[in-house]
């Protein structure tokens, strides 16, 4: 019987060889999205910190060999792709970097530096950023702001971006329009409500970057469609480790639609079987039970198509980081972790509160006080998850994992998050 390997069934698992060496350091890095005016990803900016430091990088580089070494690892050494797909990447160059004789270059048809505005201009930060720029590289000044950055600065760069939160609708809308007369990109920054980005929109911001998508959006007395519910109940019932084979195939294939979308996975090309899976009982057999639990929920989780991908793809990578982060420690049931992480974005999906949410679906209760308290080990779990994506380095910690195994568990998320999300939406 062909089995897939638990290479391929894990879809880049965390390679031991992620692991910190003793006396070497590592570089922790995240990435955030920047949304277009369609809510959709457009580019990713990468947020990083050498292991160990008190403040984020490059704040606190200190040589120009440390930057380095921080910016090649996160940048070179994990990879762009297993980072951001093939979406451009923003990186923030530190002093150091942007003053060398000979600024490094990475990608230039990708790669868009920034530097923040407490770097002091100066001709030679001018001919490093020009250097920058005859090479490819399109430059970003981030946290633009006209009472502390010099205007000739704009004449150098290619995109501004804006902390909209420091700046008031008024001051905004005298700002804005000079700065698209001059050609410029404008990305609005720390927005935080759905409001805030409808306004940026109308008045000509072109990039968006926030935690605005994760709010939740509730309407007083707003009700979840019954199919929606039967899709949720299904999937929690699915996390049930005492179902037999069979009960699991059963719930699978009780939902024609889910049943059809499994089974058109499995047969696709990114599996390769030498035969075609015509049942459920066969995709069991070849997925194994808890692969085919995974795959089952996150085709039932494309229901909710009214919502930004960007959202599920968040919602997976928790779900794989908490699931990783538990294997990593130990842990032998990891089934709960990644129902937690998945559902850490239900109340978003579904605009309605996690609580009553929580109180329609079975649920576990060390899984419930995880989703609404972040308590137990499981809850300690998605703090972990939910630092490292806001890139709140001083608060990733779980279980006493070195750092360079949650850098792991994070990149192998975000890389298996983006596959799957591709294989169950073709």
């Amino acid at each position: 019987m062909n089995r897939i390997t638990d290479q391929r069934r894990e879809l880049a698992a965390a390679p031991p060889e992620d692991a910190q060496a003793p006396g070497s350091t590592v570089a922790l890095v995240a990435r955030q999205p920047i949304y277009g005016p369609a809510m959709a990803v457009i580019a990713y900016e990468l947020l990083y910190q050498e292991a160990g430091a008190s403040t984020p990088m490059p704040a606190a580089a200190s040589t120009r060999d440390v930057a380095l070494k921080v910016v090649a690892d996160a940048a070179l050494e994990i990879g762009l792709d297993r980072l951001a797909g093939g979406l451009p990447v923003h990186i923030n160059y530190p002093r150091e970097l942007l003053l060398a004789e000979s600024p490094i270059s990475m990608h230039p048809e990708r790669v868009v530096i920034e530097w923040v505005e407490d770097i002091p201009s100066s001709p030679a930060l001018i001919a490093g950023i020009q250097a920058l720029r005859a090479r490819g590289h399109r430059i970003a000044l981030d946290d633009y702001s006209p009472r502390l950055n010099d205007p000739a600065l704009l004449d150098v760069v290619d995109i501004v971006k804006i902390d909209v939160a420091q700046q008031t609708r008024a001051e905004l809308a005298q700002l804005v329009p000079g700065l698209i007369r001059r050609g410029l990109t404008l990305i609005a920054e720390e927005v935080e409500t759905v409001e805030q980005f409808e306004h940026c929109l109308q008045i000509g911001f072109q990039g968006f970057q926030g935690d605005f998508l994760h709010r939740p959006q509730t309407v007083k007395a707003q009700r979840m469609p019954s199919s929606r519910l039967a899709t949720l109940r299904l999937i929690s019932a699915l996390q049930n480790e005492n179902y037999s084979l069979r009960e699991v195939e059963s719930l699978v294939s009780q939902d024609l639609s889910i049943s059809y979308r499994v089974l058109r996975c499995i047969n696709s090309s990114y599996y390769n079987l030498p035969r075609k899976v015509e049942s459920i009982r066969q995709a069991i057999v070849i997925l194994g039970l808890d692969n085919l639990r995974q795959l089952a929920t996150l085709v039932s989780m494309q229901g909710f198509d009214n919502r930004p991908v960007s959202l599920f793809v968040t919602a997976m990578t928790r779900a794989r980081m908490c699931e990783q982060l538990a294997r990593l420690a130990g842990v032998r049931d990891t089934g709960p972790y990644f129902i937690t992480g998945l559902f850490s974005l239900l109340d978003v999906l579904a605009g309605v509160p996690i609580a009553e949410l929580l109180d329609e679906l079975p649920l576990a209760p060390a899984v419930e006080r995880a989703l609404v308290a972040q308590e137990g080990d499981i809850g300690t779990a998605l703090k972990c998850a939910r630092a490292y994506e806001r890139a709140s380095w001083g608060r990733i910690a779980y279980n006493g994992l070195a750092p360079a195994l949650i850098r792991a568990a994070y990149v192998d998320a975000v890389f298996w998050a983006e596959q799957t999300q591709a294989l169950t939406t073709k």
